[in-house]
């Protein structure tokens, strides 16, 4: 079976790497970026199968806007994409822009892996 490729967007670096490290544990293959400019560039050049973003990333764009950016590209709106934030008052939002999945922080690491599988057999 072919591993899954999953982009993690966080401008935590330690939250990016501990998310990291349970996905590998899980056998995905993980890249990690800390600017939404990052990620975009990550797209152009490798095939992803998902996207974990954070609200609150490194430099100028935030997860909100790296979503709206991602949804206009015709190459990248397929793409699933969770969005993972403390601010709960986002939630509608990000699933009016297209979000997969929102998941509030602190989220339960077992339960975020089951939601990541769900989404990738779908």
């Amino acid at each position: 079976m072919v591993k899954k490729q999953i982009l993690i967007v966080e401008g935590d670096v330690l939250q990016a790497e501990r998310l990291k490290r349970n996905l590998e544990l899980e056998n995905y293959i993980v890249d990690v970026v800390y600017q939404g400019i990052d990620a975009l560039m990550t797209l152009k050049r490798k095939w992803i199968d998902l996207i974990i973003s954070a609200i609150t990333l490194q430099g100028a764009m935030n997860g909100i806007q790296l979503l709206q950016d991602l949804k206009k590209h015709q190459e990248f709106n397929k793409i699933p994409v969770i969005i993972i934030s403390s601010k709960i008052n986002l939630e509608q939002a990000v699933y009016d822009l297209g979000a997969t999945l929102f998941v509030e922080k602190p989220y339960d690491r077992i339960e975020l892996l089951e939601k990541i599988k769900e989404i990738l057999l779908s």
